[in-house]
């Protein structure tokens, strides 16, 4: 449980993606506001009952607001994602509100060695993210997208904290 509360706060967040099969890359950059949420909080019981899991299995969530741009571009989008955290143990279930799908995300997570694995399968796509700290204040994020053919897109994110969210 510790690992997910040190999530929150506000984060300055710089990404580079890579698009594999295209040959190119694009860097990008957002502001995130991560709050953490009790089980009982209203946000995190009804994405479990819109994603048919259990509240009863919930031991928090995190409420994610992302501002991001990507460089050179001018396109800016704002999101936010409610996750849903089921069972208190290294290993788990996240249920997620991705912006634009109506029906929640289920993804299976592992929690070794300080870092949070995190694999998702959607659309015969599947996700692999990997979460860790370096220092309390500064956080690694990778993804990984595979379809059928092998590896898709790979991005890497540095971030660091800036603060506590305001309320």
């Amino acid at each position: 449980m510790n690992f997910f509360k040190k999530q929150g706060g506000r984060w300055f967040s710089q990404r580079t993606t890579h698009y594999l099969k295209a040959g190119e890359s694009k860097a990008g950059k957002s502001d995130l506001e991560i709050t953490y949420l009790d089980a009982a909080e209203a946000g995190v019981l009804k994405l479990c009952e819109d994603g048919h899991c259990s509240a009863a299995d919930v031991f928090a969530g995190l409420r994610v607001v992302q501002k991001s741009s990507i460089i050179g571009g001018a396109t800016r989008s704002q999101s936010m994602t409610v996750v849903a955290i089921a069972t208190d143990t290294s290993t788990g279930q996240l249920v997620r509100q991705v912006p634009g799908q109506s029906t929640p995300q289920t993804s299976q997570y592992q929690l070794e060695n300080g870092v949070l694995t995190i694999k998702t399968e959607a659309n015969g796509i599947s996700a692999e993210e990997r979460w860790w700290f370096i220092t309390d204040n500064l956080r690694m994020r990778t993804n990984v997208l595979s379809d059928g053919t092998g590896q898709i897109m790979a991005s890497f994110c540095s971030e660091i904290r800036l603060g506590d969210v305001k309320a």
